[in-house]
């Protein structure tokens, strides 16, 4: 189909497979993976990196489903379109998309409240000013074309994901320990104590993996959804457990 081709809700599939995946590292990284890593290492430790790859495994399973379904139906409103397709219920579809609406704005409010904790190094405004600002800022970018805003939202994946890598690579730095120590992210099979906290760590690391299933609201204007979809959907996930795990190794 062409780039400019349009679907039958009139949406111009326009966005490649590079734009799904940085969109959708970007959804699910966020700036709380910096505060996440350490808490899942407090937990845990050397077995933290276990945790995030089983949580990621579980998060395939999810992931399998969305690409099933959002290939079958590569529409915007993805979870409500879903319900409305097994239910037939009209009420039921309305209520999921009232419960996106919802979960979005707490979302939004807390990612507004909590940039202000970043922000304040750079200008001194008082907090309210900051979050008003970022709400704004954000709105103007949401109104731009989807091409437009999901190239903003790229630039910030990269900004997140370098700060990864920065960790990372510190963490190389270090010599041949970091290399010899992974053996040790497997805890012995007769401690109890220990695989019980990984068994909490990787309910914990499941928060990591959330959000790349948002995705799939933008398969009605991905190019060949039913090729782009699922590998997007995958080279996410994929992408997002080797920084996660990268970077508390």
């Amino acid at each position: 189909m062409d780039s400019g081709a349009v679907t039958s809700s009139g949406l111009l599939r326009r966005l490649t497979l590079t734009h799904a995946v940085l969109y959708g590292v970007g959804v699910t990284i966020g700036a709380g993976i910096y505060v996440l890593v350490g808490v899942v290492a407090g937990r845990s430790g050397t077995y933290a990196p276990l945790g995030f790859l089983a949580a990621a495994v579980a998060m395939g399973l999810t992931a399998a489903s969305f690409a099933e379904l959002g290939t079958r139906m590569p529409v915007s409103a993805s979870e409500a379109a879903y319900v409305e397709a097994a239910f037939h219920r009209r009420w039921l579809s309305l209520g999921m998309g009232l419960l996106v609406i919802a979960t979005a704005t707490v979302s939004a409010a807390t990612i507004s409240a909590g940039s202000v904790g970043y922000i304040s190094v750079f200008l001194s405004w008082p907090a309210p000013w900051i979050i008003v600002g970022v709400v704004l800022l954000m709105g103007a970018i949401a109104s731009l074309a989807t091409t437009q805003s999901i190239r903003f939202a790229g630039l910030m994946t990269l900004i997140e994901v370098g700060g990864l890598i920065i960790i990372i690579f510190a963490g190389l730095g270090q010599g041949s320990e970091v290399i010899q120590r992974l053996p040790d992210m497997i805890p012995p099979a007769g401690d109890p104590t220990a695989w019980m906290s990984l068994g909490g760590t990787t309910l914990i690391a499941v928060f990591a993996f959330i959000g790349f299933e948002h995705i799939v609201n933008i398969a009605e204007e991905l190019k060949e959804p039913s090729r782009t979809l699922p590998r997007a959907l995958f080279l996410t996930l994929g992408h997002c457990v080797t920084l996660n795990s990268g970077s508390i190794v």
